[in-house]
């Protein structure tokens, strides 16, 4: 009885005090090729007419991710000299990242991709959410899986 009692309290114990494995859902933008995953706890708010990209919100956590075009590479000045030539060819990475007087976060993430005659893509991931109330392996997990997969 007793290594019954003490076998139920230690199951107990040990399947209460496991870490919770956190839930994504995958999102796939189709006008510009790029995808994310988000927490399953938040709720994603109506979608943009024009396709660009995903805002979405839970428990403080507060995402946005959206594409363009980079369309200045085409506004061509007597040097002839284009911002194409200014940027390295394949992805280029901008991050911001500062708390504010609240004690919220605010992280950004912008990608550049040279693609096409008609236009380059720029992607923007906004993350915002209070100072300690969202774990870094979600944070992480959100900003690894925003990737351009393909563009037509």
């Amino acid at each position: 009885m007793k290594k019954s009692l003490l076998l139920f309290v230690w199951l107990v114990f040990v399947t209460g005090c496991q870490p919770k494995t956190m839930e994504y859902v995958h999102y796939h933008n189709e006008r510009f090729g790029f995808e994310l995953d988000y927490p399953s706890f938040m709720t994603m708010d109506p979608p943009p007419e024009n396709g660009d990209g995903i805002s979405c919100r839970g428990k403080g956590l507060e995402l946005t991710a959206y594409g363009g075009l980079d369309m200045t590479w085409m506004d061509l000045d007597d040097t002839g000299l284009t911002t194409r030539d200014l940027y390295p060819q394949g992805e280029v990475f901008y991050v911001q990242h500062d708390i504010d007087a609240f004690g919220t976060v605010h992280y950004t993430k912008t990608a550049h991709f040279p693609k096409t005659d008609n236009g380059d893509i720029i992607l923007t991931l906004h993350l915002s959410y209070p100072q300690g109330q969202v774990d870094s392996a979600t944070i992480n997990h959100i900003l690894n899986s925003f990737v351009l997969l393909s563009w037509h």
